[in-house]
C-alpha cells in the first residue's frame, strides 16, 4: 500500500427542516474505497451561502432526482457476483465523477460542459486478498438535458480520457470498442500492471457509466456488457422528472432523513428499498431480506436508518445486518450499552474509524451507528435509541 491522501468536497444546500449534503471523501490506497467517518452527535452548523434561494431549490432538486436514480441503478452483484465488497455509494455530481474517473478533471469538466444534471453512483470490489489481487467495479447513470447532450457527454467523456491524464495516473487511456454495444465509447488503461475499462453509453438522456478494473480485456468486456444488460431495461421504466420541475422535488419525501444521528455519513441521503440494496454488505442476501422486513425507506445522514413493517421486522433486520457486517470486516461481539434495549455490537479490536459498530431499533426502525472506540459508538446509540423511540 502506498501514502494515503484525502481529498474533501461538499455542497450543502438547505430545503426546509431537512440539510442536503453531498460528501465527497477519497482515499488514494484503493479506488473507490470508502472510509466511515465516526458519527458525531452534535450537527455542525452549515456554511452560510449566497444562492438566490431558486438556486439552492434547483440544486437540492437535483440531489434529489440523483436519489430517484439510484432507485434504477443495477446492483452490482446482479452484474457479476464477485463484486460482494461495497466500497461507496453516492449521488453522482460532476465533483464526485472527477474522484470516481481517478481524480479526471478533464472528464468532470465533460460533464459540466453538456449540463450533467442528476446522477448515482456505486463501487464494490471482490474484497479480501492483497490490493493488488483485489478487482473493482464501479457503475453509475447521468442525467443530461437531452438525448443529444447525453450522446455528445459520452464521446466527449472519452475523449477526455485519453487526452488528458488523471491526478492518479501513470498510464495513457487509449479508445477501444465494445463489439456487443457499438454505441459505448470505450477506453482502457494499463497502470500499475493491471488492465482497467472505462465505458460511457448513452441511452436516451443517460449515460451510463461502467468502469472495472480486473483480469484482462475479455473479463471487463463481459462485465460492461453485463451491465448495460440489466441497466438498460431498469433506465427504460424510470420516468425523469421535468427539467422545470426539479426545483420542487422533495429531497426527503418519506420523512426518514432526520432520524439519523449525526451530520457525516457516506452517501448521505433518503433512499428506498432499491438504493437501499446499493449500500447492503451481503447484497444477495439483502434483496430478499429487505422484501420479507417490508424495508420501504433509508436515510443517511450520519447513522444510516431503516424503516421496515414494523417491530418484529425490524428486530430480524437488525440481526441480518448484524450478521452481514461481520462477516465482512470481520468483527466479533462487543459489549452493547446496557441502556439501549436491544442493541448489539461488534468491533475488531482495532480503533480505525470503523472499529465498532451498533444496531439499534427503536419500533419498526433500525439503526447501524458507526465509530471508533466503544465510549464513542455507545454515546450515539444512546441519542439514536431516544431519536427512534419518538418516531412513528
Amino acid at each position: 500500500m502506498g501514502w494515503v491522501c484525502q481529498d474533501l468536497g461538499m455542497q450543502i444546500f438547505r430545503v426546509g427542516a431537512v440539510l442536503a449534503a453531498v460528501i465527497m471523501v477519497s482515499a488514494c490506497q484503493e479506488p473507490g474505497k470508502t472510509v466511515r467517518v465516526p458519527v458525531s452527535t452534535t450537527v455542525t452548523a452549515a456554511p452560510t451561502t449566497t444562492e438566490p434561494a431558486d438556486e439552492q431549490s434547483l440544486a437540492a432538486g437535483k440531489l434529489a432526482e440523483g436519489l430517484r436514480i439510484a432507485e434504477v441503478l443495477a446492483l452490482p452483484t446482479d452484474i457479476d457476483p464477485a463484486y460482494r465488497r461495497h466500497g461507496s455509494s453516492n449521488v453522482l455530481t460532476s465533483a464526485r465523477l472527477m474522484i470516481v474517473a481517478g481524480h479526471h478533471k478533464a472528464i468532470a469538466a465533460v460533464a459540466d460542459e453538456h449540463g450533467l444534471l442528476a446522477g448515482f453512483v456505486t463501487e464494490r470490489s471482490t474484497g479480501g486478498g492483497a490490493a493488488a489481487d483485489t478487482d473493482w467495479l464501479t457503475h453509475g447513470v447521468m442525467r443530461f438535458p437531452s438525448a443529444a447532450a447525453a450522446t455528445t457527454a459520452a464521446t466527449d467523456f472519452a475523449a477526455a480520457a485519453t487526452e488528458e491524464r488523471g491526478m492518479l495516473q501513470s498510464g495513457q487511456w487509449s479508445a477501444a470498442t465494445l463489439s456487443a454495444s457499438p454505441a459505448t465509447q470505450l477506453v482502457l488503461l494499463e497502470d500499475r500492471g493491471r488492465l482497467s475499462g472505462m465505458a460511457f453509453t448513452p441511452q436516451d438522456e443517460f449515460v451510463v457509466f461502467t468502469e472495472v478494473r480486473a483480469g484482462g480485456r475479455p473479463e471487463i468486456e463481459q462485465t460492461i456488457t453485463k451491465a448495460l444488460e440489466h441497466q438498460r431495461p431498469l433506465l427504460d421504466s424510470f420516468t425523469p422528472t421535468p427539467e422545470r420541475e426539479l426545483a420542487k422535488l422533495p429531497y426527503d419525501p418519506d420523512g426518514i432523513y432526520d432520524l439519523s444521528v449525526g451530520d457525516n455519513g457516506s452517501g448521505r441521503g433518503a433512499y428506498r428499498q432499491h438504493g437501499a440494496l446499493l449500500f447492503a454488505e451481503d447484497q444477495q442476501a439483502a434483496i430478499a431480506l429487505y422484501r420479507e422486513v417490508g424495508v420501504s425507506a433509508m436515510a443517511v445522514k450520519g447513522t444510516t436508518v431503516y424503516r421496515t413493517a414494523d417491530a418484529a421486522a425490524a428486530a430480524k433486520l437488525a440481526a441480518g445486518i448484524s450478521t452481514a457486517i461481520a462477516a465482512a470486516w470481520t468483527k466479533s461481539v462487543a459489549p452493547a450499552p446496557a441502556d439501549v434495549p436491544g442493541a448489539r455490537c461488534s468491533a475488531d479490536g482495532s480503533t480505525h474509524g470503523n472499529a465498532w459498530v451498533c444496531l439499534v431499533t427503536g419500533g419498526r426502525y433500525v439503526a447501524e451507528v458507526w465509530g471508533s472506540s466503544q465510549n464513542e459508538t455507545h454515546a450515539a446509540a444512546r441519542e439514536q435509541q431516544r431519536v427512534l423511540a419518538a418516531a412513528k
